[in-house]
């Protein structure tokens, strides 16, 4: 049985309190992942919590050919002399792996089939397809299939930055993988320009030479095994942080997008009490509007847009066009659960806005298998009048797996139906 498909979940109206320590970064996990499986050299990488997203990485890499050791939260990455020339890769539902591992596999010239799962299957890969053949690799899809052969040449290419940041990454970190000179030259603005900023910062610490101009990079160098340890997740800390929880061990210089979601919390009068971590409370009243813009924190607009909804008055969400391209159409799984917790929507193309109403509904909340719809509903519940059924709620593991184990830790509440 998929219980990730019929799993359903009562979560309590309970006020949750205490601390608890962040989770693993998997954005910083994956690009590691890639970095020190495709390196001269072996590598020590301290991951310390895996997820189902992460472990797509891992088992991709193993696919190829790497060796792989585990020694509690160490992974020891041994690259192979030579690649597997044929490899068959599932991907689950980690678009960041199946975007990362195609060009890849282009660069190393390995013909394989990679099988995706769930939403992913309808997820775009259009610049893939429409680029990887114009540099000698042939690519094609039947279902939740791909299927790719072929040896990648010519390393400049040509692409629109406002898709997904992801393939930009993928080209990057392929060239790195071979040793090739790479020129990216983007043909639009880019979305989500913060993880190509963490891409970049992973694969210099593993010895690869990057370099930004006008809309464009360059990439040159290989990568080289380094001993490296992931960093805490600030997308997944900021569902616990908007409950009132402290949350231990972020870094307050990371470059990860998802930070400039505390920009919000402040706007809606919130403060961080915490001298050595993040612990927020309300203390000042609420801009009178708030306008959060979704480009670069798409991860964090289901939460965002709770957390508003309690201590808000007037909030616009701007910059939503890409909502639709996650793992659900965020747009309309975000603007559901909003109504059925009780707030008036107005949805207009680019932008969607309420009010805040200060205490939410008991309802039923579809994730629509979206880990971040699941997470939000179950935190919503904190500040509703009645527990809260959230549909699907097992999709969390796709990056949270202790999600709810942590969730009762904190006094929350709940249980399977």
């Amino acid at each position: 049985m998929n219980w990730a498909k019929t799993m359903i979940r009562l979560v309590e109206n309970k006020k949750l309190k205490g601390e608890i320590p962040g989770i693993t970064s998997k954005s910083y996990a994956h690009r590691a992942i890639f970095c020190a499986g495709l390196a001269k050299g072996n590598s020590i990488l301290e991951i310390d919590n895996l997820s189902k997203d992460i472990e797509a990485s891992l088992n991709s890499m193993e696919a190829l050919g790497v060796k792989l050791e585990r020694d509690g939260n160490k992974f020891l990455i041994s690259p192979p002399e030579e690649f597997n020339k044929r490899a068959r890769i599932d991907v689950g539902e980690s678009g960041t792996t199946l975007r990362f591992i195609l060009p890849i596999l282009g660069a190393l010239g390995i013909e394989a089939e990679v099988i995706r799962r769930g939403s992913l299957v309808g997820r775009t890969n259009s610049v893939y397809f429409d680029l990887l053949p114009k540099h000698g690799v042939s690519i094609r899809e039947d279902k939740e299939k791909i299927f790719i052969s072929g040896k990648l040449k010519n390393y400049n290419f040509e692409l629109p930055g406002n898709i997904s940041s992801q393939f930009i990454s993928g080209l990057m970190l392929a060239s790195g993988g071979v040793g090739e000179v790479c020129e990216i030259k983007l043909t639009t603005e880019r979305e989500s320009k913060p993880y190509i900023d963490m891409t970049i910062e992973v694969m210099e610490k593993f010895g690869v030479k990057l370099e930004e101009s006008n809309n464009a990079y360059s990439c040159s160098g290989s990568f080289i095994g380094q001993d490296y340890l992931v960093e805490k997740d600030w997308s997944n800390a900021i569902f616990f942080l908007a409950s009132g929880v402290e949350v231990k061990g972020l870094d307050k210089d990371s470059i990860q997008g998802d930070r400039e979601a505390i920009k919000y919390f402040n706007e809606l009068g919130l403060e961080n009490i915490s001298n050595n971590s993040y612990k927020f409370i309300k203390k000042n009243e609420s801009k009178v509007k708030i306008i959060i813009d979704a480009k670069n924190i798409p991860d964090t607009i289901p939460i965002l847009s709770v957390l508003c909804g309690i201590y808000g008055n007037e909030i616009e969400v701007v910059n939503i066009e890409r909502l639709k391209l996650k793992e659900s159409d965020r747009i309309k799984s975000t603007v559901e659960m909003l109504e059925r917790l009780g707030i008036r929507v107005s949805l207009k193309e680019e932008s969607f806005s309420f009010n805040g109403i200060g205490e939410f509904n008991s309802c039923e909340i579809d994730s629509y298998n979206d880990h971040r719809i699941a997470m939000t509903a179950a935190i919503a519940a904190g500040f509703a009048k009645g527990p809260i059924k959230i549909l699907d709620s097992e999709c969390v593991e796709k990056s949270y797996k202790d999600f709810y184990k942590d969730l009762e830790s904190l006094g929350g509440e709940n249980h399977v139906l």
